[in-house]
């Protein structure tokens, strides 16, 4: 035989369910590459219906400098005054390849991205070989 639940506890917990509801929040990061995610919109259609999407496209050139120049004083490497001519080159090479993916895709019809966590990667590799 079940046991019953009273009345004003299940209220409650019914009240409690409807606050959480109410006021949860989530953040979900994938990668839009592949067919991995292709299936999990088929199976999951309220992630394109029911979200918010924000799709993150190139940075523009004052935010690479500022993350850049950011990045290398965070970290326990002195540049010294060599540091904005650094920041320059790193800006310089994540905008060429940015470009040379745009010619690749037009020649061989095949895509590479080149994203804020490529940048981000590219700094912290050079703070590795340089220590």
């Amino acid at each position: 035989m079940e046991k019953q639940i009273p009345v004003t506890k299940m209220n409650m917990f019914q009240q409690y369910l409807g606050r959480i509801k109410k006021n949860i929040h989530m953040v979900i990061a994938m990668s839009p590459l592949g067919e991995i995610f292709r299936s999990r919109i088929r199976r999951f259609p309220s992630l394109v219906t029911c979200t918010t999407i924000d799709w993150f496209s190139e940075w523009p050139e004052e935010a690479l400098l500022g993350v850049g120049r950011g990045q290398i004083l965070a970290s326990d490497v002195d540049l010294g005054k060599d540091l904005d001519a650094c920041v320059e080159m790193f800006k310089n090479i994540h905008q060429s390849v940015e470009v040379k993916s745009t010619e690749f895709l037009e020649q061989l019809s095949r895509r590479n991205y080149v994203t804020p966590t490529s940048f981000l990667e590219q700094l912290a590799m050079y703070r590795l070989i340089l220590k």
